[in-house]
């Protein structure tokens, strides 16, 4: 990593987003393909459709908004999706989600590049800091809000992130850039790709960051820096008309400082304290895909991924292996998709004061399969779609995910959709199998007797939220309406939904009064030195267990407008309201009774030849995340003032001075910070 970091900052000052080599107005998508009618997804259907005719609330973030909005991270990318849920934390944490209460553990969000899984079984999370992909080399971003699993499997019950990066065909030449700014000391990046013969491609990349702590912290000084490396490589193999196929890996070494929640000594309380985490990050992934005739493609895609994660009171370690199988048909009016997966999970996990496992869960199998037929039943106007995903987990057994939707084109520039679908969320290990210690409860909180001595009513017992073997999966139907319609230089989006979850995980104290009475008959009898030696072997737990139901209901309106080639707007809408229904003695696990709202807009305009200027901005109002509502206001100005090079200026949160986004710290241990106004200024160059 020394040459690559020697590589990096040896080059000139340089940065994204403007592909120098082109005019900016070049970049510009046609109008078609700014309507999504001629963008073609893969996530929603498991094959190439246009994101128009596709029954499901589908927003594709093309490489074109990512580059012109100067997005330095794929969380911050994720800020142009309208209905995504988009929190930071701090300088290098966020929480995100769809359709749901975001936490910094989303483990209903199911998050690929180009295919490959990155959910942990451990925590049921997508460590965002270190989710290391180069935003230039991304083609697009698909996002499906809503549920998932019959094509992608279990875990996808509020949506799939499919980040899919660019064929190195694509890539060729020498690509530079470096940025600094107000809390970014330096973020370099270097590019370089050519062919190989006449029958593929490759690319070589390498990445240095090093970002600055927050301005400001709740109750520590902000510690949360970043050091980052990393490296990646990408062949592409085009043989034949028949075949092609890739091999692309990745590593991303990660220092990050963080501030906690947690106990971590003999008072039974949660104390605040800074740590270092150190990650190591290592994907691998093969894909070969076949045209076997005119009406039958197959593909074959194998990858493996590496996390190692380093502190002062967790250790851990995961590695996993997928392979997927798939072919897909054409006869007459039916499209036919079926295939094969399998996974294998390799879990360490250090014992830790804050983790403890009650074992026999080193190594978790993951396999199954799916089917998915789509038939005109009236030729280029009404098609149905029915499928269904079985799936074998060695937590929860068996379980099945079967959707069905129907999708109507009354006109070629609208479609009406609607589906039905049912979701699994299988348990974490967390829920499953471990106990974490949480901050002690008070003896005259929990206890029905206090004695009048503060030594005994004021101590604080040890307290465990404990995993249950018994937990079942969560289950979630999920009714969906859309509608889409184009028109001239405007568009219309429009979706709604109603998911009900049962056997939800929610939490039940046991007290466990009896395990006092000893203590105060030692009181009674005036031996209160032994009474409080007594005490110290007390402990209250906290079960999880899923008797829980959680009813999520909302919508999504996005309008697109282009009046010409040199200006377009998006305005979006988003509304959710997040509800649960507890059984009694029990509270909820994770988020509470909430209503969420987001207004989003964003523009993308050509000042004059060779300067654009991007500007979005968010208006969240939420009690879902016990802060304060806030608006946000992003903008870009970019200079191809060279044929070869490019400058840009990139503002973040306006508007919302210093503010908390995330105080939910009573899901994790996490302390947040409060974010800040930036300024971050690039210069790139292309060759």
């Amino acid at each position: 990593m020394k040459i690559v970091n020697r590589l990096l900052l040896g080059t000139l000052l340089v940065s994204p987003y403007v592909i120098a080599e082109e005019p900016l107005s070049d970049l510009d998508l046609d109008l078609d393909s700014l309507m999504a009618m001629d963008v073609q997804v893969t996530s929603a259907m498991k094959r190439a459709q246009s994101a128009f005719d596709t029954a499901s609330s589908i927003y594709v973030l093309t490489k074109e908004q990512i580059t012109h909005s100067g997005a330095t991270s794929i969380p911050e990318a994720l800020k142009l999706v309208p209905g995504l849920v988009v929190r930071q934390l701090d300088n290098n944490q966020w929480a995100i989600t769809s359709r749901g209460v975001a936490s910094r553990f989303s483990a209903k969000l199911l998050v690929m590049i180009d295919g490959q899984s990155f959910y942990t079984p451990k925590f049921a999370a997508v460590y965002w800091e270190t989710l290391n992909v180069p935003l230039y080399d991304i083609e697009r971003i698909e996002v499906i809000r809503g549920q998932g699993g019959l094509l992608w499997g279990s875990n996808a019950n509020n949506g799939v992130i499919n980040i899919i990066t660019k064929n190195s065909i694509d890539t060729r030449g020498v690509y530079a850039d470096v940025s600094s700014g107000s809390q970014i000391n330096h973020d370099v990046n270097l590019r370089y790709g050519s062919d190989i013969g006449n029958k593929g491609s490759f690319r070589l990349y390498g990445h240095v960051r090093d970002g600055d702590e927050s301005d400001k912290g709740i109750s520590l000084e902000p510690a949360d820096f970043t050091e980052q490396q990393s490296a990646g490589v990408r062949f592409d193999f085009t043989p034949n008309d028949e075949w092609s196929g890739l091999i692309q890996g990745n590593i991303t070494q990660s220092s990050l400082g963080q501030n906690f929640r947690g106990v971590i000594d003999e008072t039974n309380r949660n104390i605040s304290f800074t740590d270092d985490l150190d990650r190591t990050d290592s994907r691998v992934m093969a894909r070969i895909e076949n045209r076997i005739s005119a009406n039958a493609n197959q593909m074959l895609q194998t990858s493996w991924l590496k996390q190692s994660g380093s502190q002062t009171f967790l250790q851990e370690h995961f590695e996993s292996f997928d392979i997927d199988y798939q072919m897909n048909f054409l006869y007459n009016d039916l499209k036919l998709d079926w295939g094969l997966n399998y996974r294998y999970n390799d879990i360490s996990f250090a014992e830790s004061s804050f983790v403890r496992s009650d074992g026999g869960y080193n190594t978790l199998h993951q396999y199954g399969a799916l089917i998915q037929g789509q038939y005109s039943l009236i030729a280029d106007e009404l098609d149905i779609i029915v499928g269904a995903k079985v799936e074998h987990n060695d937590l929860t057994g068996w379980e099945n995910q079967p959707l069905a939707r129907l999708v109507w084109k009354p006109q070629k520039n609208q479609v009406i959709w609607t589906s039905i679908s049912k979701s699994v969320r299988v348990p974490s290990l967390i829920e499953f199998n471990d106990d974490f210690t949480i901050d002690g409860q008070r003896v005259d909180e929990v206890s029905p007797i206090t004695t009048g001595i503060n030594a005994i009513d004021k101590y604080y017992i040890r307290t465990y939220l404990n995993g249950n073997e018994n937990v079942k999966s969560e289950k979630s139907v999920s009714y969906e309406v859309g509608y889409r319609l184009t028109q001239g230089s405007w568009a219309l989006d429009l979706s709604a939904y109603h998911t009900k979850a049962k056997d939800v995980i929610a939490i039940t104290v046991d007290s466990n009064i009896e395990q006092f009475l000893p203590i105060f008959g030692l009181l009674q009898a005036g031996q209160l030195d032994l009474a409080m030696q007594s005490l110290t072997t007390t402990s209250i737990n906290f079960d999880i267990v899923s008797n829980a139901q959680v009813t999520t209901n909302g919508g999504d309106i996005i309008l697109t407008w282009q009046p010409s080639d040199i200006f377009n707007a998006e305005l979006g809408y988003s509304y959710n309201t997040f509800n649960y229904d507890l059984a009694e003695n029990t509270f909820p696990a994770i988020g509470y009774d909430s209503k969420s709202r987001q207004l989003f807009a964003k523009t993308d305009i050509e000042l004059f030849d060779n300067h654009r200027l991007f500007a979005s901005i968010r208006v969240e109002n939420s009690n879902a995340y016990d802060v304060d509502n806030y608006t946000a206001l992003d903008l870009t100005w970019q200079w191809a003032f060279h044929q070869n090079w490019s400058a840009a200026i990139m503002g973040k949160n306006l508007f919302a001075g210093s503010h908390i986004e995330y105080s939910n710290t009573g899901e994790t241990f996490t302390l947040p910070n409060y974010i800040d106004e930036s300024v971050t200024f690039k210069l790139i160059a292309k060759f």
